[in-house]
């Protein structure tokens, strides 16, 4: 009997391991036509939040396991949910992952405001962590903290700091919800861009970054419905 129950036990063990196995997993990303590659496309694993992007052939690799689910994301196309245990690999042992555009015909926008070059993101990101030495530094350094808390270099390096940090947010709103994307959108070419971020206020900039695809558009579109019937 007690031979029967260790050979239970490994044989439970060797199960468990084999569904937490971690394997890499190969795949091309499609549109619904099952023809056209998406290249850019961010394939997330959400069990560990480990990421890649589809390269210019639409294709990719990821470390999963059979428990974990896929979620891919690209502006324009519906978020897609893919449980990797779903996924059968054809004689490449590859695996499709199909993006369905959304109703809301929408482009992809090249933004052109906040275009960063790469020393100056990489100036903002140095005077944003500046600003924070006296947030992390008492323990190990309190004298270069109490200095950038009190000194008026200090006060200005906070004060750049917050206008840094404020560009790089709109940065990121800029490419879900610039004035050109909200045209296209409700094909209202004389929409006031700022009245109407006003007006629609619960779709805030956190709520822009933090939301994409038919989640982030179809809210703006509701609120752009109510715009309308109030007469703006």
């Amino acid at each position: 009997m007690l031979n029967i129950l260790k050979i239970l036990f490994v044989s439970m063990a060797l199960s468990v391991g084999c569904l937490n196995a971690q394997q890499i997993i190969r795949g091309i990303v499609l549109e619904k036509d099952s023809s056209t590659v998406m290249p850019f496309v961010y394939i997330i694993n959400k069990s560990n939040g480990n990421g890649t992007m589809s390269d210019n052939d639409g294709r990719f690799a990821l470390s999963t396991s059979l428990q974990d689910t896929l979620i891919c994301s690209f502006v324009g196309f519906a978020k897609l949910y893919v449980p990797v245990k779903k996924l059968t690999p054809n004689q490449k042992g590859e695996v499709k992952l199909v993006m369905t555009q959304m109703p809301i015909n929408l482009s992809q926008i090249n933004v052109t405001t906040f275009a960063f070059k790469a020393y100056e993101r990489e100036y903002m990101n140095d005077i944003i962590e500046r600003s924070k030495i006296q947030k992390i530094d008492y323990a190990t350094s309190p004298i270069s903290a109490l200095y950038m808390r009190y000194s008026k270099e200090g006060k200005q390096i906070r004060k750049l700091a917050k206008i840094f940090e404020d560009l790089m947010i709109e940065e990121q709103v800029q490419k879900k919800l610039s004035r050109e994307i909200l045209t296209r959108l409700t094909k209202d070419d004389k929409i006031d861009y700022f009245a109407f971020r006003k007006y629609c206020y619960y779709v805030n900039d956190y709520y822009i970054i933090s939301h994409d695809g038919v989640e982030l558009y179809s809210k703006v579109m509701d609120c752009y419905r109510k715009w309308k019937a109030e007469g703006r």
